[in-house]
This record gives structure tokens, sequence and C-alpha cells, in this order.
């Protein structure tokens, strides 16, 4: 195995920021990704190889490790790091690594087998390059079995509506060729992660595979506001109704409702529907209120009738 310059791989320097180091690689992988270069293995072949030195320059201790050890890596695959130097246990099974399977290795998997070269595994774990077995110099050495080796942990992100939060909603998602449902409960948060257990990357060794974890992307319509459990809804209100009151169908996440306005509504009153925000996450009966809040809107346009009128009614109210 020969050693690997990620950064020449990349073509940034090797004090590159984590910024320029991102921009650089989403080009790459724009130019060589399979769906722009149909069977063209030299392109696949140096996509993967750009999503590899990826996956070690974006990781702040990654690349740490790969700065240190970098081309000595024979060295260490045969005798250990220095304990002080780095935390290799963090590489073992169970720890998850976030990858973007979708972004990075969308085609890379086509032709099965491990993503990365043996230069990586034997490096960040893996193994092929001695056996599955890492030592630190007469320290007690880490060891495992190739057959139990697990996947690596993926992750991706599934966007829903504001509306789905309410109820809780069911998707049906395409992973790796496979139909797969997940539920998402009522009331989650921005950003909360759901774990699906092995639907992860598939372990080079034939061992178990890892899990995804997909973060979910929560899309606020305009003229909403979450805030916790409570909704707070934005009404375009005429003027006319604004001053003389009335009664208005408004269209809520739920439905429409029957909102009585009192003559001589000011901009920005809030009406309150109890109870009718979202449900607490995993706990349905538990809901906030529900905030409507009127946005008095002037007339444009108006006719020079209609500017008389007004005018008309300046003069009353002085």
């Amino acid at each position: 195995m020969d050693y690997k310059d990620y950064y020449n791989i990349l073509g940034v320097s090797r004090d590159a920021s984590q910024d320029e180091i991102k921009k650089k690689y989403r080009k790459m992988a724009a130019k060589f990704h399979p769906d722009k270069n149909p069977n063209n293995k030299k392109a696949e072949a140096k996509f993967k190889e750009i999503g590899e030195a990826y996956e070690v320059l974006k990781d702040p201790e990654k690349r740490k490790l790969y700065d240190q050890v970098g081309h000595d890596w024979k060295n260490y695959q045969q005798a250990g790091a220095n304990p002080n130097d780095f935390n290799w246990s963090q590489y073992g099974d169970g720890q998850r690594v976030n990858v973007n399977f979708e972004e990075m290795f969308a085609g890379g998997q086509q032709s099965g087998g491990s993503p990365f070269s043996s230069f990586f595994e034997t490096i960040f774990g893996g193994g092929q390059g001695n056996g599955g077995s890492y030592g630190r110099g007469g320290q007690q050495g880490y060891t495992r079995s190739r057959a139990q080796q697990r996947g690596r942990d993926t992750e991706a992100e599934i966007q829903i509506s504001l509306d789905d939060v309410v109820s809780g909603v069911e998707k049906q998602l395409q992973i790796n060729g496979e139909k797969v449902k997940v539920k998402i409960p009522a009331g989650i948060e921005d950003g909360k992660r759901l774990k699906l257990r092995g639907h992860g990357q598939a372990s080079p060794l034939g061992g178990p595979k890892g899990d995804l974890y997909l973060k979910v992307k929560i899309n606020i319509p305009e003229g909403f506001e979450r805030k916790g459990r409570d909704i707070v809804q934005t009404l375009p209100l005429d003027l006319y109704t604004a001053l003389l009151g009335g009664e208005l169908k408004v269209q809520t996440l739920e439905g429409k409702v029957k909102l009585n306005i009192p003559p001589e509504t000011p901009n920005g009153k809030v009406f309150r529907l109890a109870g009718r925000g979202l449900p607490e996450f995993k706990k349905s009966s538990a809901r906030g209120n529900y905030f409507i809040k009127a946005e008095i809107q002037l007339p444009e346009n108006l006719t020079e009738k209609e500017k008389e009128l007004f005018k008309e009614l300046a003069k009353q109210r002085n």
C-alpha cells in the first residue's frame, strides 16, 4: 500500500481551513460524480478517492491523526502509536461517525465492498493491512474480529412540514434499494435525530451494518412561527374589518376556525386558541396554544373617489 496525500488529492494546502477544504471537495465531487460520468471507471475511482480524502480532512480529530501518522503509517501499523499522541480507542466498534452517505458515496457503493482504501482502513479502522489488530507498543493491544466489525454509521436529513408535527407522520424512504417506513412522532423538535438500526453502511468484512441517523428538518411556512409547543400565525387583516369588526374564517394547521374580530382592533392584536398548539414530544395529550396575530393591511391603489372619502373622514376626525 502506498502513502496517500489527501491534501494533494483535494488540491489544498496542508494549512487549509475547514471551509476551504469543504468548498474544494464539493467542486471536485460535482465534477467526478458517477451521475455525470456514467460507465467511467476512472471518474468513479477518483470520486471515491476524493470522498476518502474529505472524510479525513473534514474531521479535526482524524485530520490530526493523519498529520501525525502521515507517511510514517507503516511504523504505526507495526509498533502502535505513543499512548500520549492520540486516542486510538475512539475508532473502535460502536463509535459513530457522521457521514452524509448521499453526498459522499452516492454511486461509490455500486461495485460493492468498502469505499475506503486499505491505507485509510489501516489507520482509521478496518485493519485490512494488519489482520485487524492494533497495538500501543508494550501496552495491551486493541484487537477485534474481522467477522464482527460493524459497518459505519451514516447520517441523512429528512424534511417534514409543520403540519406533520401536529399529528405525526409516516414516511417511506428508499435506502440502498430497500423501502423503509419511518414513523416520526408528533411534537418532534427541529434537528432531532431518529435512529434506524441496521440501515447504515455495510461492513467491509461481512459484519453487521451500521446505523442510519435521520436528522429532522421542519419546514416552517411563511407567516408561521414555532415557539416550543406554541404556534404563532400572522393573519393579514384588512383595514375596514379592523375598524368596524366582523367575522373571519381563518385557515389554521388543523382546518378552518371562525374568528370574531371586535371593532377597532389594533395592529398586532393577538387572539389565543387554547390547547390547539403542538403536542409535547411522545405525549400527544399535552398541547401548547395557538396564537393568531392580526397584521393590518392598508388599502392600495386608491381611486380618486376613495381618496376624497378618506379626506372627508380625516376632516370629520379633526
